[in-house]
């Protein structure tokens, strides 16, 4: 199961933060999207939730597993492919995750 607890980011030198005070839970076997308009902190969120990003404060698990208390256990169980590859263009689907596991 995937929770998040009162998840929070800030970008600097914006007034409003991109993520306010998300919590969540995604029972295994879940699909869960995001939907909403540009800014409303989806990307963030998904970033936070694959340790590219930092949150300000809140917590994030996986399986019983803390991303702040054992952040390699919990990237294990992670896999992401960023939607927007801009850098990506010439490589095969294959170098591309290849190239995306070794990140990790």
């Amino acid at each position: 199961m995937l929770v998040c607890t009162t998840l929070n980011k800030q970008y600097a030198g914006q007034e409003r933060r991109a993520v306010a005070d998300l919590s969540l839970q995604v029972q295994g076997g879940e699909i869960y999207g995001f939907l909403g308009p540009n800014g409303a902190g989806k990307s963030t969120t998904i970033k936070m939730i694959v340790s590219l990003l930092r949150p300000d404060s809140g917590t994030i698990s996986l399986a019983g597993i803390s991303l702040a208390d054992e952040p390699v256990a919990f990237k294990r169980l992670v896999g992401y492919c960023a939607d927007e590859p801009l850098f990506y263009e010439k490589m095969t689907g294959r170098e591309h995750l290849i190239f995306s596991a070794d990140l990790y």
